[in-house]
């Protein structure tokens, strides 16, 4: 029994823990992703103002900071310019900053969820041996999660396309895509879990 106790204390903690960082990865995300769509507008609005920068195109501003699109995204970089000091790629530049800030603004969903389901993991554990993990909110958590991660390298390498057909160079790579692929494929995988649990639970339910 004290071992049990020990148990769950630790995992209340390290639930805790890993709630705290999801939120603050959450919270960064969704201001990177705001930043790259306020440079988005500022391209689409002023796209004169920015300078060729090859792998970037960038607006200084009253020389206190520099508003920028950098052509690198996850596993992927791009040339921004057909040729070293030449104009801006119009269709990569628009592409790529579109990309960026929906690549941003899903892997902040994908931690806002994570976060959540930390938190009602908690709740969980508190609650002891009255409640039950396998509800519904859980397994749709996971679920959105997932293909959260799996959908963010996709826009990367839609986006790595329409550079490549808009006549710009660069290089690709498979380490992190295929890592939040896997791991999106996982929490889909224990979602499904989770429903084979809330079956079986209902099961029970009905014979007591």
């Amino acid at each position: 029994m004290a071992t049990t106790k020990k148990l769950s204390f630790g995992l209340d903690k390290a639930g805790g823990a890993a709630l705290i960082l999801a939120r603050i990865g959450a919270a960064l995300l969704w201001i990177i992703a705001a930043l790259a769509a306020v440079v988005w507008v500022v391209f689409l609005i002023s796209p004169r103002s920015f300078a060729a920068n090859y792998g970037s195109v960038d607006l200084n501003v009253g020389g206190a900071f520099t508003l920028s699109i950098k052509g690198d995204l996850l596993d992927y970089s791009y040339n921004l310019q057909n040729f070293h000091d030449g104009p801006v790629n119009m269709v990569a530049t628009i592409s790529t900053g579109l990309a960026r800030m929906v690549v941003y603004a899903l892997l902040a969903l994908a931690f806002s969820e994570m976060a959540a389901l930390c938190k009602d993991l908690t709740v969980w554990l508190a609650d002891g041996r009255d409640a039950t993990p396998f509800q519904g909110m859980v397994s749709d958590r996971l679920n959105r999660a997932g293909w959260y991660l799996i959908v963010a390298p996709i826009v990367g390498l839609v986006n790595f396309i329409v550079c490549f057909l808009a006549g710009t160079g660069g290089n690709w790579g498979l380490w992190m895509s295929g890592m939040m692929v896997m791991i999106g494929i996982i929490l889909l995988l224990i979602a499904r879990i989770f429903d084979y649990g809330m079956g079986l639970q209902r099961e029970v339910d009905g014979l007591l």
